[in-house]
């Protein structure tokens, strides 16, 4: 999922950044340039949550967490803490 999702979406995430803030810089019209400044500022928030899950991510992966469909969905997917949607809904507050 890193490789295949989370690394490719970081590469493309900070070359739009960087086109933005160039367009930002030759922007003419204060409108305009300010409405750039309000897409940056939502990407900056993107780029550090998508960070913030790759870290994350990285620390379950380098765990080799082993899956035992026998364990159920409960068991299995509480493996996982908070890195997944909806945690506490499929397994409790004990997640």
């Amino acid at each position: 999922m890193r490789t295949d999702y989370v690394i490719p979406l970081t590469t493309k995430l900070a070359s739009y950044v960087e086109k933005l803030e160039q367009d930002k810089d030759a922007s003419t019209s204060a409108a305009e340039a300010k409405a750039i400044e309000k897409e940056l500022s939502k990407l900056y928030k993107q780029q550090a949550e998508l960070n913030t899950f790759d870290e994350k991510l990285r620390h379950y992966a380098d765990q080799r967490i082993s899956l035992d469909l026998d364990d159920g969905v409960k068991v299995n997917y509480g493996k996982f803490g908070d890195l997944l949607a909806e945690v506490k809904a499929v397994v409790g507050k004990d997640a």
